[in-house]
Order: structure tokens, then sequence, then C-alpha cells
């Protein structure tokens, strides 16, 4: 058997090999975390909604804090989540109190100070 042969039957035994991982491993094996899920706005008739849901998968109840900035006025709120808790979160943002188009968000872990998630809304 020729060498290029043989190297091209090894890319393809490599190739299966990395393909195989992406697939059947999971990225965060075993490893324990918080998750904000269904994240977003919500343009109502009359309001806008910030809504989101945030899953303690820490193996320990967490504590959280929300913070949330309209018309640079700061709101903060801090919870207590259960282990394997899923916890939904709204926030009412009304067009007659809101000077400022924007509007952001953030999720912290207690004792972290970077969040696990923020965003921010421009409004109209």
């Amino acid at each position: 058997m020729s060498r290029l042969k043989i190297v091209f039957i090894l890319s393809l035994i490599i190739l299966a090999v990395l393909i195989g991982f992406t697939v059947f491993k999971p990225m965060a094996v075993g490893g324990k975390y918080s998750e904000v899920q269904r994240s977003g706005l919500i343009e109502l008739e009359d309001e806008w909604v910030i809504e989101f849901q945030l899953v303690n998968r820490e193996g320990k109840d967490m504590r959280y804090t929300f913070t949330i900035s309209a018309n640079g006025q700061p709101y903060t709120s801090t919870m207590l989540v259960g282990d394997g808790r899923i916890l939904g979160f709204r926030y009412h943002i009304y067009p007659e109190i809101l000077t400022q188009g924007d509007v952001s968000f953030a999720v912290y872990k207690e004792g972290e100070a970077t969040p696990l998630e923020e965003a921010t809304y421009y409004l109209q």
C-alpha cells in the first residue's frame, strides 16, 4: 500500500473519531452549572415584558441576583432557587414611565462578579 493511501485512511479515522466526540459526548460532562433559558422581550399592546427562566443545576440551593436598569434607575432582586428547580422571572416596563429607550438586565450567581446572562434592549 502506498503512503498516500495510509495517510488518507488515517485521516478518515481521525475525522470519524472527532465527529463521534462531537455527537456522543456532551459539552458539560457531569459539570454543575446554572443556565438561563427562554430569555427575551415580549411587546404587548400597552407594555413590554422582560421574561426568562433560570435553571439551577449547581447541586445545591443557590442565591441569584437579578438587576434591571430602566431610565437609569436600577431594580435589584435576590432570590433563592432550590437545586434542580426552575425560576420564572418577569419584569413589566410601561411606555409612560420609560424616558430613555434602553433597558438592560443581568443575572448573577451569588459571589460572582460575572453575570450568567445579560442583555440590553432598545425600546421605542
